[in-house]
Order: structure tokens, then C-alpha cells, then sequence
């Protein structure tokens, strides 16, 4: 859907059902976690008809109350250790020195960016602000912003998208 145009191009009956019904299923199911209204808000942006009329506010508004006093975002605030993945490190996660203040993290900074920013909040400017200066201020030497990761000890995949979101949020916002 993210192809401009597509929806309103397609004729073959077989496919708008299919259509109707990601439609159906995305508008009455209700999301697990805050994680998922973000992309639920995300999704809206390019695939309409899946949000209640004030329900894109109040992920707004969430996301605006979730923004730490550094400028970012960490994914940890957006759901509970056993909601991630399967839920069989919630323990672990619970132990970690950290777990009650992880700090800012590149994926939910830069996912909440971009979200922010498709979703056309022109009254989120300051925290926009407050978030790219988060990200210019923690790129690693390496290029990347690091995620850690929730699923699991030893690959930390989630750095990926951690390092492609800050990116894109630095290009959608016209930052150098």
C-alpha cells in the first residue's frame, strides 16, 4: 500500500475482498500493546479506514507523553517484558540492571519520528526537535544507533531497524 496509487488501481475483485478484509481485521482488532497502536497509527498514514476518528490522537498523544527528557524514545515503555516476542525472557529482562531505566534507543527514537511525522502532527514540532537532537547526539562511531535487543542474548537484530529509523527520520526531517 505504500506504492502510490495502488489501492485506487486495483480491479480484480479477488484482491479488494482480500483488501476489505486486512481492512476489517486492522480496524476490529484490537492492538496488544502500545508498540502495536504505534504501528497501527503508522499503518493509517498509507491504508485508511483502520482508526476510530480521535483514536490517532490518542496514540499521538501517547507517544508525545512517552518521549523522555533526553530527547528520545526506548521500545521498552511500549510494552511489558512478556508481552515481546513470546514472552520467555520477561524474567531476565526484569533482572537486568537496568530494567526499571533503559535509556533512549535508536528504533523506537526514530520509529516515533517518522510515525510523528506521517502522521502530520504539525504540534509535535518540538518534540521532533528534541528527538532528531537526540539522534544526532547518540550515533555510535560505528554509524549505528544501538537497540538492544528483547527476544534474545545474542544477536541483536533490532539494531538494524534501530539504525534505519534514526535515518529515516533524519531524512523525512530534513536533517544533515
Amino acid at each position: 500500500t505504500a506504492a502510490p496509487n495502488w489501492l485506487d488501481s486495483v480491479s480484480d475483485d479477488a484482491v479488494k475482498k482480500q483488501i476489505e478484509q486486512l481492512r476489517s481485521y486492522l480496524r476490529d482488532t484490537a492492538p496488544v500493546h502500545d508498540y502495536a497502536r504505534v504501528l497501527k497509527l503508522w499503518t493509517s498514514t498509507r491504508f485508511g479506514g483502520i482508526m476510530e476518528d480521535n483514536e490517532g490522537q490518542q496514540i499521538i498523544s501517547m507517544l508525545l507523553q512517552k518521549q523522555r527528557p533526553d530527547g528520545g524514545w526506548n521500545i521498552r515503555d511500549f510494552a511489558q517484558p512478556e508481552e515481546w516476542g513470546s514472552g520467555n525472557r520477561a524474567e531476565k529482562l526484569r533482572e537486568e540492571s537496568d530494567a526499571a531505566k533503559s535509556a533512549s534507543d535508536g528504533h523506537m527514537t526514530g520509529l516515533a519520528l517518522i510515525v510523528l511525522h506521517e502522521a502530520d502532527t504539525s504540534h509535535s514540532t518540538e518534540a521532533e526537535q528534541r528527538g532528531i537532537a537526540w539522534i544526532k547526539s547518540n550515533q555510535r562511531e560505528s554509524g549505528r544507533w544501538w537497540t538492544r535487543s528483547l527476544n534474545t542474548e545474542d544477536a541483536h537484530y533490532i539494531t538494524f531497524s534501530g539504525t534505519a529509523y534514526p535515518l529515516l527520520a533524519l531524512q523525512l526531517l530534513d536533517q544533515k
